[in-house]
């Protein structure tokens, strides 16, 4: 039995998976090649902020660049194409490709990496403001048919409650179209939300919809009143002026306008895509900002001369987040015990066998196994024990997807499972 234990002991603590991770950046591109009488070809030259553009790509280094505010003089195409040879297919790069687009005067794009992924189909949402966009893409690499929802949204600005029914109005559009495509995908909404807090109609029925299915989750769980909050002051996007040039909103850093917010197959990683843990940053946000642009204070976050495009190219800020990819990239935590971990062979035959552990003191923490539509189908209580190796008999469930979550005081952490026979 000893010599057994050993060997599931050092299989455990050589088992690895490859991780294959993706970044998202969203970016509201401010008027980008879309003029008008105060945002001119003086002060918001798209020529000028294609460089800008270029040198923030190249520190972030994203994989999927969503963006709106984007010109459509003469057409949408134009633009998108521009940016395409302009800010990101340049200095011998040849990666970058962008999805259709077609809509008003101002409209929302995707970037993608073509060596990763592949374009699969768009859908399209009418509102009573404008166009929310549904681009589906496959993850390809290393061979991995993985399927992404990025939906790119510009929600009615304004902060008046005519503007945030309006809001609400749109996403109510939005989440018919997504009731509609099934459960269980991997959805990301980035976009420009103009909320001014999380109680509003439009942020509410994303995140507390009638069919929980289909809630979106804020990856950093920064629920509140975010407009003039100091205690917000690390999540405020917009804006990064305070002197007016006439085309950038310039308030200073007291609002977050802009998401990333991901489905609950990400936040699970029940779909094969898991969301990276505090990968999420509002690029050049050092949280010194509040109510200051972004220049002043002395902005150490990244290099001067990407502070500075930050500045130059848009009122707002861009978001980022990280992604794992891949069959077995499925673990989420939310303990707030930094001395718990959950150590599980994964993909499993018939034995699930996982070590679990707690420094300084043994604890007491459920087990609960959950199957992909979230019933329970099995569950047992353990304390937690110095090297212990835990083996549960699972050789009666039939092969899929399941859930394994580990709770306690403190303790939050789940596990998507595999069993493959």
């Amino acid at each position: 039995m000893k010599k057994t234990l050993c060997i599931i002991f050092i299989f455990l603590n050589l088992y690895s998976f490859s991780q294959d991770k993706v970044k998202l950046m969203f970016y509201n591109l401010l008027n980008f090649n879309n003029y008008t009488s105060y945002c001119t070809e003086e002060n918001n030259s798209h020529v000028t902020k294609a460089g800008y553009l270029k040198t923030i790509v190249n520190n972030q280094k994203p994989d999927l660049l969503a963006v709106c505010e984007v010109g459509a003089n003469p057409s949408a195409a134009y633009t998108l194409n521009y940016i395409l040879g302009n800010s990101l297919n340049v200095g011998g790069e040849t990666k970058w490709a962008v999805t259709n687009t077609t809509g008003s005067y101002l409209v929302n794009g995707l970037f993608y990496d073509k060596n990763k992924f592949e374009y699969v189909g768009h859908e399209l949402v009418s509102t009573i403001i404008r166009d929310i966009n549904i681009f589906k893409l496959k993850y390809i690499e290393h061979g991995e048919n993985i399927l992404i929802n990025v939906v790119v949204l510009h929600l009615k600005a304004g902060s008046s409650v005519s503007d945030a029914n309006q809001r609400g109005e749109m996403i109510d559009d939005l989440m018919s179209k997504i009731n509609n495509l099934g459960s269980n995908q991997n959805f990301v909404v980035v976009g420009d939300f103009n909320v001014y807090r999380s109680s509003e109609p439009a942020f509410q029925k994303l995140i507390n919809p009638n069919n929980i299915q289909y809630a979106f989750y804020d990856p950093v769980n920064q629920i509140g009143d975010w407009n003039n909050n100091y205690s917000f002051r690390e999540y405020h996007t917009q804006s990064t002026h305070t002197v007016n040039n006439g085309c950038h909103s310039h308030g200073g850093m007291d609002d977050r306008f802009d998401f990333i917010l991901i489905s609950g197959s990400i936040k699970e990683g029940s779909a094969n895509i898991k969301y990276k843990t505090d990968s999420y940053w509002a690029v050049g946000q050092d949280g010194l900002r509040f109510d200051q642009d972004l220049l002043n204070p002395v902005n150490r976050s990244l290099p001067d001369e990407v502070i500075n495009a930050l500045y130059e190219m848009s009122d707002h800020l861009p978001v980022v987040a990280e992604f794992y990819m891949g069959e077995h990239n499925s673990s989420i935590s939310i303990s707030t015990d930094p001395q718990f971990y959950a150590n599980v062979v994964n993909p499993i035959e018939n034995d699930l066998v996982f070590k679990l552990q707690t420094i300084y003191e043994a604890k007491e923490i459920d087990m609960k196994l959950l199957n992909i539509s979230g019933s329970l189908v099995y569950e047992a209580k353990i304390l937690t024990q110095a090297e212990q190796i835990y083996s549960f008999d699972l050789s009666g469930f039939s092969k899929g997807v399941y859930i394994l979550n580990f709770s306690g005081k403190g303790i939050n952490q789940s596990v998507k499972l595999v069993k493959t026979k």
